[in-house]
């Protein structure tokens, strides 16, 4: 049924207007006595706002309006259009009403959708807003039938158009989540706030402003009915919250929208910690990267292995990630390798190892051999199977030809050493032979066994030859010991004996070479019988190495003395000291190097071959000992020998 006419009736804000006369059609009035009501106004409120529109726009306006007739819901379909007079003003405004039961319905089931959510709206844990955007939309359209297709653009060079634009997009209603989300006192006061006009005047022709609300309004426009964004906002008190936002028209509403529904969560805490995380990893990507180590990871249930850029870049394997089968990451080990290095990671998964490292020969580059150093990871499921392996890879390549260079030379020199050793080993024979005949003629010369020498002067100077004699000897002596000992041709004897005797005989042995310098070497030593395991003709030489240097480097009338035999933290120690010149704490360990010299003066002219100390050290390593030196220029020397107490028995 349609009826048309002019509005029956002027509302009080429209009285000054010069609308002249108003009446209603017959038809009009059937309408409404078919309805049992008097007047649309008292139908519904909308009715009088469809009229403010009309006559406020001077443009046609539709709407869908609810009338209650005895105890059931009308529905009808409003369409007001403006009416003027000879001079364009308008005079009036023509309603044309019409059943609409299809919409009666589509609406009924709309309106059982909205008190449905309306129930659950308030209670909703995430922030929620409904709103209207059916004035918004209207402006668009205005917009598109004057030519403007694109919204963004004519709202950034036309900023006054989004007082109409926010007028027209209202929010009626939101929940206490909502409320709280933007820390607002309450609910009035947010609404208020979210429907109050922008200022222009902070208006930014770079960016343009509220752009995420005209996006929205765009993308409706053009079909679109939902929308999710993300931003940073203010709350009321100025805290900056990020803000997760979906928007989504209203089911029902998807044709002519405008009821809008809109979620707001604040992920803040989420936002930082992926700032965070986004931070870290740009750290780790960036030590990784200083670092030059090359990424793998290999997830053996898919048989799947990647590789980063570094990586490739390190095997040759071009720019850009790669991810490939595990059988194809083995191709850039070297072809002579491959076997070994698979076998070398079985045997170790096999033997259970978490993490280890290996290193192989990969593709030749520029005709030159390239290492790398491979360091693997392993994790297993919970039945234990190697599920995931991950690692790094490094090239060595410089340090594999350090390596070898350093081989090479230590081979070389070995080699060097070792037949310096044979070849002084070897000349023992030849060397002390003539020394010895020089030692018994001299001997038989000097003590005249033949007969007498014409002159005294003659058998001075056999004597002479007779001592340096003796010192060659010493001297030679000590190289051949200390070479055979790099040779490791001393094998030490394991010999039980008593230690005090051994240590009398020593000190009876020094004594006639002490009385020429008036020093007297003393015992001091509580036990009457050590019985110790070592080799005894190395146990002498060490004692008479170091009471020939506690003699040799004490004055005149100084004292030398033995004294230990006691157990000292687990060790048997033996004590040599002397009052002699003693030695500054910084030269005590060039003393103890091969043919060490320290000091300046009466130190250096002393006899030796500077062999003593470190001849001694060395035989107290064979027998799983050590010595130490105590010693101060001027007051003397103290040298202490630590046998393992297992030796003594």
């Amino acid at each position: 049924m349609t009826s048309g006419g002019f509005a029956s009736a002027v509302p009080s804000e429209y009285r000054g207007l010069d609308l002249g006369i108003l009446h209603r059609t017959p038809g009009f009035e059937a309408a409404l006595r078919d309805f049992d009501v008097r007047g649309l106004e008292e139908v519904d409120p909308g009715y009088l706002s469809l009229l403010k529109s009309v006559l406020a726009s001077g443009e046609t306006r539709s709407r869908n309006l609810r009338a209650r007739v005895a105890e059931s819901q009308r529905f009808l379909r409003i369409d007001a259009y403006p009416i003027r007079d000879a001079e364009g003003a308008i005079a009036g405004v023509a309603v044309v009403t019409a059943d609409n039961a299809s919409a009666a319905r589509r609406e009924e089931a709309i309106l059982r959708n909205l008190e449905l959510e309306r129930s659950r709206f308030d209670d909703y844990p995430v922030g929620s807003t409904d709103e209207d955007w059916t004035g918004a939309r209207r402006v668009l359209e205005r917009l598109k039938r004057d030519g403007h297709t694109d919204i963004p653009a004519y709202v950034r060079a036309n900023p006054e158009i989004l007082l109409d634009l926010v007028d027209g997009a209202r929010i009626v209603d939101l929940n206490e989540a909502a409320v709280k989300t933007y820390n607002a006192p309450d609910k009035r006061t947010l609404i208020d706030h979210f429907n109050q006009a922008p200022d222009l005047s902070s208006y930014n022709q770079e960016t343009g402003l509220s752009n995420i609300f005209v996006e929205l309004l765009t993308r409706f426009f053009s079909g679109e009915t939902k929308a999710v964004v993300e931003g940073w906002d203010k709350t009321l008190d100025g805290r900056l919250v990020y803000l997760r936002t979906s928007t989504s028209i209203m089911p029902g509403f998807e044709e002519s929208w405008g009821w809008v529904l809109q979620t707001v969560e604040d992920i803040t805490d989420r936002k930082e910690m992926e700032d965070q995380l986004r931070t870290a990893q740009e750290r780790y990507e960036l030590a990784v990267e200083g670092a030059r180590d090359g990424l793998w990871d290999w997830n053996l249930a898919g048989n799947e292995f990647f590789a980063s850029a570094q990586m490739c870049r390190t095997v040759g394997w071009g720019e850009e990630p790669r991810t490939m089968t595990g059988r194809a990451s083995s191709a850039h080990i070297h072809k002579e390798q491959r076997k070994a290095a698979r076998r070398a990671l079985i045997r170790k998964l096999r033997e259970g190892a978490d993490s280890f490292s290996l290193e192989y020969r990969i593709e030749d580059r520029d005709g030159e051999p390239v290492w790398v150093s491979n360091h693997f990871r392993v994790v297993c499921d919970a039945a234990g199977r190697v599920a995931r392996m991950a690692g790094s890879v490094t090239e060595v390549t410089a340090r594999k030809k350090h390596e070898d260079e350093l081989r090479a030379a230590k081979e070389q020199a070995e080699l060097a050493n070792r037949t310096k050793s044979e070849f002084l080993a070897n000349m023992s024979h030849e060397l002390r032979t003539p020394l010895n005949a020089i030692l018994g003629f001299s001997q038989t010369i000097a003590s005249e066994m033949f007969g007498a020498l014409s002159n005294d002067r003659y058998k001075e100077y056999a004597g002479d030859i007779n001592s340096s004699a003796v010192h060659l000897l010493e001297l030679i002596n000590d190289i051949l010991d200390m070479a055979k000992i790099e040779a490791n041709e001393f094998i030490v004897s394991k010999d039980l004996f008593d230690a005090i005797p051994a240590v009398g005989r020593c000190v009876r042995f020094m004594n006639e070479r002490a009385a020429r310098k008036q020093i007297e070497i003393t015992v001091s030593i509580d036990e009457k019988q050590l019985a110790i395991e070592a080799d005894q003709r190395m146990f002498r030489q060490i004692l008479l190495n170091l009471l020939s240097n506690a003699v040799k480097f004490s004055d005149e009338g100084g004292k030398v003395w033995v004294e230990g035999g006691e157990i000292v933290d687990g060790y048997l120690e033996f004590r040599v000291g002397d009052t002699g010149i003693g030695m500054a704490p910084e030269d005590i360990e060039i003393a103890l190097t091969p043919f060490g010299q320290v000091g300046r003066g009466r130190l250096v002219a002393q006899e030796g071959s500077g062999l003593g100390l470190s001849i001694v050290s060395r035989l107290m390593d064979l027998h799983e000992g050590n010595l130490s030196i105590s010693s101060e220029i001027g007051k003397g020397t103290l040298v202490t020998l630590r046998f393992p107490e297992s030796r003594l028995r």
